[in-house]
């Protein structure tokens, strides 16, 4: 993302009065550019309307037009271009907020196409506003818009939304959109140190639905799934629960072993599990770390000491 067409006020502060001298001075330059005062280039919209603007205003404000008017030949006549890709109304309103910094508010009907248009125009701040709208009104479907606007290449906007799908993990995983994750976005929103959540359950929860909603498919993604979830942190008679009544784990011998394993680690160390309060990734970070890796849980010559009987009981596991 590069930072240098953001709002300087997210960045630095500035001194007052060259700041409001500052606004007066955008203030003036678009009452000129919609007088048709000293304009240099026409934009034509899709509904036909033309918009008066200032090339080197544009320029220094807008990644789009910098590219576009850089890449003119010096003896180019062309005063005039026809934006097809951006309703009329939100041109004239990007327009105006590319000569002042103010932007019309925004509403559930017209966010998408303010969004559209900020991509068009390569206006992150506008993009930022719009995602955050989103966030606000529908949140719990943060990773669908994460989906969407990775779809449109919004380099910056991706890590928005999935800053807030970790910050609310237990609300995310319970939405219809969760289950139609790829595994990839899976994988990354798991394994990441700032996930928060009520207990490391709920990841495991997450997980079985996830695989659960097309088994067929997704079963044997099971394994780096499971990995990914911080077992150690689970409490002890959770996890000897699932090891007797979860047939997705009980039917595959990779995660069956390594839970056991793990399961057997915790019984040692005296039962010890987390305070069940907000559990923050990066405290579960040192412990995954000093865990040996799935691979060396498993090894061939115990495969034949698995028993995924629903009789199971402590001392199977411990044999």
């Amino acid at each position: 993302m590069n930072t240098q067409w953001r709002q300087p006020s997210k960045f630095y502060s500035i001194n007052p009065m060259k700041q409001q001298r500052q606004e007066l001075s955008y203030k003036k330059l678009n009452e000129l550019r919609k007088n048709a005062t000293l304009c240099d280039f026409t934009l034509k919209t899709v509904d036909g309307d033309i918009i008066h603007v200032h090339k080197y205003v544009l320029m220094s404000n807008c990644m789009y037009f910098e590219k576009m008017f850089s890449e003119k030949s010096k003896d180019d006549d062309q005063k005039c271009i026809h934006l097809l890709d951006i309703d009329g109304d939100i041109l004239h309103n990007l327009i105006d907020y590319i000569y002042t910094g103010t932007l019309i508010q925004i509403h559930e009907e017209s966010v998408e196409r303010i969004l559209k248009g900020a991509d068009i125009l390569q206006l992150f701040d506008v993009q930022d506003l719009c995602i955050e709208f989103l966030l606000r009104s529908n949140g719990e479907n943060s990773l669908k818009i994460k989906t969407r606007v990775d779809l449109r290449m919004m380099f910056n906007m991706p890590n928005v939304c999935f800053k807030w799908a970790l910050n609310n993990f237990d609300k995310v995983f319970r939405c219809a959109g969760f289950l139609t994750l790829d595994i990839e976005q899976l994988k990354q929103l798991i394994d990441s140190d700032e996930l928060y959540t009520v207990e490391e359950e709920n990841v495991y929860i997450a997980v079985i639905l996830w695989v659960g909603h097309d088994e067929i498919n997704r079963k044997h993604f099971l394994p780096e799934l499971m990995k990914l979830v911080r077992v150690p942190f689970m409490n002890y008679m959770y996890v000897h629960r699932l090891l007797q009544e979860e047939p997705l784990i009980t039917s595959n011998r990779i995660c069956f072993e390594y839970l056991t394993k793990i399961h057997k680690d915790m019984f040692y160390q005296n039962n010890k599990t987390p305070n069940h309060d907000t559990v923050r990734r990066t405290q579960r970070g040192f412990i995954t770390r000093s865990l040996p890796c799935l691979s060396c849980y498993v090894t061939e010559n115990e495969t034949e000491k698995y028993d995924s009987s629903p009789n199971l009981n402590t001392e199977n596991i411990l044999a």
